[in-house]
């Protein structure tokens, strides 16, 4: 997974529009330094790669400390807050997921 490039960083003001458009969303916080962060990342961009119409949004969690603080009471990264098309938060999830448990939530919350 190596040769896999990182989902593009997105500033949240831009992303923060996007909720509740109609479609399911993903926001994934991570920082620049963390492992982690860099794994979700790849997943995420190869599924992006494979599905260029989902949602998937990756944000800087240290340029965006206080929207992670005071929006969503985030303390850990990385995270991923998962949204259906009307914007109501899903759940959330602390860590990194192999790709293959991805696909099932994906499937499961209206992804595919």
């Amino acid at each position: 997974m190596s040769n896999i490039q990182l989902l593009p960083v997105t500033p949240y003001s831009e992303v923060k529009e996007k909720i509740g458009n109609g479609k399911p969303m993903i926001i994934a916080f991570g920082m620049s330094h963390c492992y982690s962060c860099h794994a979700m990342s790849k997943v995420f961009a190869k599924v992006l790669a494979e599905h260029p119409d989902y949602q998937i949004y990756s944000v800087d969690g240290q340029r965006e400390r206080i929207v992670l603080r005071d929006t969503y009471g985030l303390r850990e990264m990385p995270v991923q807050l998962f949204f259906d098309a009307e914007g109501n938060e899903l759940f959330r999830h602390t860590g990194a997921y192999k790709k293959p448990v991805l696909d099932i939530i994906l499937k499961k919350y209206g992804f595919e």
